[in-house]
């Protein structure tokens, strides 16, 4: 593609005899091949003129940068913007053109996997050509060979922006017709999908977590709203949940857009209002009504606000076109996402082990809540916090543990490149009664082997997640592969 069609507010110059062409864009050094664009991007912690010598030894051919000169071989052409960034975006959007039909955004701090997945889920049930896009990578309708995916899906709930616009392209060339994708407050702040033209959009809650990147709880809460002031089209169907203190804040905001906006939760004056959550044998039975009339919804799901999730996807599926029967009526059809309370079968005691990525207090205090329940026994909790993120929120978690749990243990998540018994301690300060059980692997061990009849063990904050990240080492880890292994190994362990 001509840098021309690229940027063109920006002045490009080719080298004298040397066409303005390029055949790829990256702003991973990394990842550049012959004939491919570099930006230069600066960044919170690093600066991508530190990498430009290392794109340029893998065929740059161009780079766009902020700074107005640079040292640059002959026939490497020079593209300056004010805003890299933004050019960088914009030029992303329109070199991978493709498009699915419909994209339907998902915001909040708890729930976003869940309620893009069952929206997935409810599509792929109706027949249609589907996707969900966030921190499990690319789940789809359409199969796609390896080699399409390879280094397009990564650790982050909202891909950078070559990558997020490139699986775009490849959905809307395969005949995807609708998306459901995370929109993480990074990812709306940083404006990595600025060039997609979003139809829905949902908020499912807000809680602390990312104060280290945002500052402050409003700061964080206005990153969000963002998506729906900025991204969602006008004319597009925002879906809000009311229960939320900052749902209501956003209902209030958006109220001089035009939108349509449909509010769920258990308050009154919510559209879907849900008049009853009860659990049952099968998992739980949601009864929600919608101008005069009433669902009854029974879901094979664990947890009040797994109920919630999957009511917010069922009302994103029906405003992206599924009638109330072929959206709420197939509620019941929905499987549990890994890593969400997963169960984790054949403790030979018969206690219940259950993995859950719930990572901030909120998220935690509603796991537990929803499994105290249904735990004649003992309630167990297992979990650790992150390494360089939000401070705040460790002691949060360990009140919420301590408030909650009759047994607490303290491991180590991915302490990253942060001191773990730092950590550790920050958390055991508001749970002083808590055991400290380290590397994670022992501790779930031993918190499985210590399991009676009628306990529950929760073993949160890492879900769906197969990696540890302790000092500069990405290590293979399973939460659930290891509870299943402890399992597996209790009777030989009982009968020596």
């Amino acid at each position: 593609m001509q840098l021309i069609d690229l940027f063109p507010h920006l002045t490009v110059k080719p080298a004298p005899g040397k066409p303005s062409l390029i055949s790829g864009l990256s702003q991973d050094s990394r990842q550049i091949q012959p004939g491919w664009l570099f930006a230069a991007l600066p960044g919170n912690k690093q600066d991508g003129h530190a990498y430009l010598e290392e794109a340029l030894s893998r065929g740059a051919t161009a780079v766009l940068s902020e700074k107005k000169t640079l040292s640059l071989p002959a026939g490497v052409i020079h593209i300056h913007a004010a805003d890299s960034q933004k050019a960088f975006i914009e030029a992303c959007a329109k070199f991978w053109r493709g498009r699915p039909q419909m994209a339907v955004a998902v915001t909040g701090t708890n729930g976003k996997t869940s309620v893009a997945d069952y929206l997935h889920q409810l599509w792929d049930i109706a027949g249609w050509q589907s996707a969900a896009l966030g921190t499990m990578g690319l789940r789809c309708s359409v199969a796609f060979p390896g080699s399409e995916l390879r280094g397009l899906t990564g650790n982050l709930t909202t891909p950078p922006p070559e990558k997020f616009f490139a699986i775009m392209d490849m959905l809307g060339k395969a005949g995807v017709g609708r998306l459901a994708f995370e929109a993480s407050s990074h990812g709306i702040s940083q404006q990595r999908f600025s060039g997609l033209a979003v139809h829905i959009a949902v908020f499912t809650n807000l809680g602390r977590d990312h104060l280290d990147y945002h500052g402050s709880m409003e700061e964080y809460f206005a990153s969000k709203a963002r998506l729906f002031e900025e991204n969602l089209l006008a004319g597009g169907i925002a879906i809000i949940n009311i229960d939320d203190e900052w749902g209501q804040k956003l209902a209030v905001r958006l109220q001089d857009r035009q939108l349509a906006i449909l509010t769920f939760g258990r308050a009154k004056t919510a559209d879907f209002r849900i008049h009853l959550l009860q659990p049952e044998s099968f998992g739980q039975l949601l009864e929600v009504t919608y101008q005069g009339e009433r669902f009854s919804c029974p879901l094979a799901l664990a947890g009040d606000f797994q109920a919630t999730n999957a009511l917010a996807a069922g009302i994103a599926a029906h405003a992206s076109g599924l009638s109330l029967p072929c959206s709420l009526g197939r509620l019941a059809q929905l499987k549990p996402v890994a890593g969400r309370m997963q169960p984790v079968f054949g403790h030979p005691a018969g206690a219940r082990v259950v993995i859950d990525y719930a990572h901030t207090a909120d998220a935690l205090a509603a796991a537990l809540t929803a499994l105290r329940s249904e735990t004649p026994g003992q309630l167990q909790v297992l979990f650790g916090c992150g390494g360089e993120r939000d401070i705040g929120k460790r002691a949060l978690m360990g009140k919420a543990a301590a408030r909650l749990a009759d047994r607490v243990i303290i491991t180590d998540d991915n302490p990253r490149g942060e001191d773990p018994a730092a950590i550790r301690a920050e958390i055991k300060k508001a749970c002083k009664n808590a055991e400290e059980i380290t590397p994670r692997d022992a501790a779930i061990q031993k918190a499985v082997a210590g399991l009676a009849s009628q306990d529950t063990l929760l073993i949160a904050g890492k879900g769906h997640e197969t990696v540890q990240m302790i000092g500069t080492e990405t290590l293979p880890f399973d939460d659930a592969v290891v509870a299943r292994n402890a399992i597996a190994a209790l009777p030989a362990r009982r009968s020596a």
